[in-house]
């Protein structure tokens, strides 16, 4: 082993990773929420997505898969067992826009799938406190904007190919 890597203190690095704190949270109340739905038959990222439809304020799928953090692919990927259980429909809207939709299904699913949620959510703010879980929305919400303004600030400071040429 060379000596610059002796160096390196990689538990800390662990220890300390925003991104590898986020990834293991993340994965922890993914299976937090998904047991919740388990009895459901859904997963959260399906179950998410069915109240973003039902929601209605999304005007594109491109919009659904931006507010749940997924690319188009994951979102077709999981739009296509929900047609297959009869809880979601395509709509043509104006121009060439296709949105899902609840069909009257879904929108039962959706009010059984609020009630699992609300369940595994309190049971998180009630470990948490009231206070602590606003700080941790808080805390989340920061560290968002805080890579959303590195991100920005990456792609002002990388050249646009095209614009060099």
């Amino acid at each position: 082993m060379t000596s610059d890597l002796k160096a390196i203190d990689f538990a800390e690095m662990g220890r300390t990773c925003f991104g590898h704190a986020a990834r293991r949270t993340a994965n922890l109340l993914t299976r937090h929420y998904n047991r919740a739905m388990a009895g459901l038959g859904l997963e959260l990222t399906q179950a998410q997505l069915l109240a973003v439809i039902a929601d209605g304020t999304a005007p594109s799928a491109s919009a659904i898969a931006r507010y749940l953090g997924i690319d188009r692919s994951t979102l077709a990927r999981n739009l296509r067992p929900l047609e297959a259980a009869g809880l979601i429909r395509r709509r043509e809207t104006a121009g060439r826009t296709v949105l899902p939709v609840l069909t009257p299904a879904g929108e039962e699913k959706v009010i059984e799938i609020h009630q699992a949620w609300q369940r595994a959510q309190e049971e998180l703010t009630d470990m948490l406190g009231p206070e602590g879980a606003e700080a941790v929305r808080a805390h989340m919400s920061a560290l968002r904007k805080a890579v959303h303004i590195l991100e920005d600030n990456d792609a002002k400071a990388t050249p646009n190919v095209e614009q060099t040429n």
